[in-house]
């Protein structure tokens, strides 16, 4: 009959690997989150004939945590060289609806402003559910929805750029954080 028998300190590296692999699953982004659950840094540019050829912004949506469809988000917006004294509407396609449906095609107003004297202006807001993030467009509000300036993940005009936050990995936060909380910038994400 042969006896099996573990050299000294065998079992306790064993140990150390199992805690290791079970450590990495916890920490590494669970793939029910997409690519703009983070900080999302945005680059917004005219459109092809655009009424504002010489527009131009920036902005940053912040992923606060949350499951869909009452995830948070953080909406910031600054623009300039828009026309003088006109409202205008900041837009994102698909907020809300499952792939391939109308709502996920439809553009839904995230927040609006005026531009002042010289063509400058911005505005911010605070988001529950965003179900996708890939194109964002700043429309003239006269209802001719006439678009300006754009986001986009895809290729441009203008472009979109995400980085993990402390919340975009499955939540190890209170349900009771308050929204808007600081965090902490990360990581660049791949988009896919």
């Amino acid at each position: 009959m042969t006896r099996c028998t573990s050299r000294p300190g065998e079992s306790g590296l064993l140990a150390v690997a199992a805690l290791l692999v079970v450590a990495l699953f916890l920490f590494v982004p669970g793939s029910s989150y997409a690519v703009h659950e983070g900080d999302t840094i945005l680059t917004f540019e005219p459109v092809a004939g655009s009424p504002s050829p010489a527009g131009s912004g920036d902005g940053k949506i912040e992923f606060r945590g949350g499951a869909e469809p009452v995830s948070r988000w953080t909406a910031t917006f600054r623009f300039a060289g828009l026309q003088p004294g006109a409202a205008y509407v900041v837009r994102v396609q698909g907020q809300f609806g499952e792939d391939g449906s109308p709502e996920a095609a439809a553009f839904t107003t995230i927040c609006g402003f005026g531009a002042d004297a010289d063509g400058d202006g911005g505005c911010w807001y605070y988001l529950v559910g965003l179900r996708r993030l890939a194109t964002i467009q700043v429309q003239i509000d006269d209802g001719s929805e006439a678009v300006a300036l754009q986001s986009t993940r895809a290729d441009g005009p203008g472009s979109m750029t995400g980085m993990t936050n402390s919340y975009s990995f499955p939540l190890t936060v209170a349900p009771s954080s308050p929204i808007g909380s600081p965090v902490p910038s990360g990581t660049p994400i791949t988009a896919h």
